[in-house]
């Protein structure tokens, strides 16, 4: 089994360099798919440009790919085609499996090697997690209702933004070919995606450049995290009320305080 990472990228540096280090530790290879200008049209920070470049110097990652966005279709159209690109990039690399990944992603080392081994053992095609939501600090942590499509084995007529997906709530961008005859839904307690997109240095930065379109749900992302104060639960649009836990900053990534 040879894992190819690819990271779709524009920010969400703060966590790009620490995602990396971790995920490093299972993945046979990573790429980055990188915008200089982001679906909405604002070009890149230079935070962003100085976290891939660190990225490069440390080793941390294989190939670095440019992506041009076009104006003419949707962001998650164009999210899904810098997937795509991860997803060619891996097959000229030689992998035979597959997991596309955002800059604020991040898995347990030993629990992702767990994971690669029950799949070489039981042959799952493709399979898929769980995720913990974090909040304002890497700290603060919660079950959320999303899922993310996770180690998928690279056929020949396997794409990126297949539908329907064998397992719900999976971002569609990144949702791959498969078959629920031979998908696997990990459990919790075996491997689970470990989420820091609600921590940012510029949060409005993140919103103005979501894929999303829908700029009332982007309010409502907005005023729920901002009013929310540790202790109490998060109102957050679409998943209800959520009660978060203290823990450590185990992936040892940006914290704002």
């Amino acid at each position: 089994m040879f894992i190819s990472g690819s990271y779709n990228f524009f920010n969400g540096d703060e966590h790009l360099l620490a995602s990396l280090r971790t995920n490093r530790g299972w993945l046979d290879h990573i790429s980055i798919i990188m915008q200089d200008v982001s679906n909405a049209g604002e070009p890149i920070s230079n935070f962003a440009r100085q976290a891939v470049d660190s990225a490069i110097c440390e080793g941390l990652v294989d190939e670095v790919v440019h992506y041009q966005p076009s104006f003419d279709v949707s962001r998650k159209d164009n999210e899904t085609k810098k997937r795509q690109i991860g997803l060619n990039v891996a097959r000229l690399a030689g992998a035979t499996h597959f997991v596309s990944l955002d800059a604020d992603e991040f898995y347990r080392t030993d629990e992702a090697l767990g994971a690669r081994k029950q799949i070489a053992a039981h042959g799952w095609k493709s399979t898929s997690v769980n995720s913990f939501l974090h909040v304002r600090r890497p700290v603060w942590r919660t079950l959320d209702t999303t899922c993310c499509c996770f180690i998928t084995e690279i056929q020949e007529d396997t794409v990126m933004g297949y539908k329907p997906f064998a397992h719900p709530n999976v971002d569609p961008s990144r949702g791959m070919t498969c078959s629920p005859a031979f998908h696997h839904h990990f459990d919790i307690q075996t491997v689970a995606m470990y989420h820091m997109n609600l921590i940012r240095r510029d949060f409005d930065q993140k919103l103005r450049n979501s894929s999303t379109m829908d700029q009332g749900f982007l309010a409502k992302v907005a005023k729920a995290v901002s009013a929310w104060d540790p202790g109490q639960k998060l109102e957050f649009p679409n998943k209800g009320a959520l009660s978060f836990e203290l823990v450590e900053n185990e992936f040892e990534t940006f914290d704002p305080q």
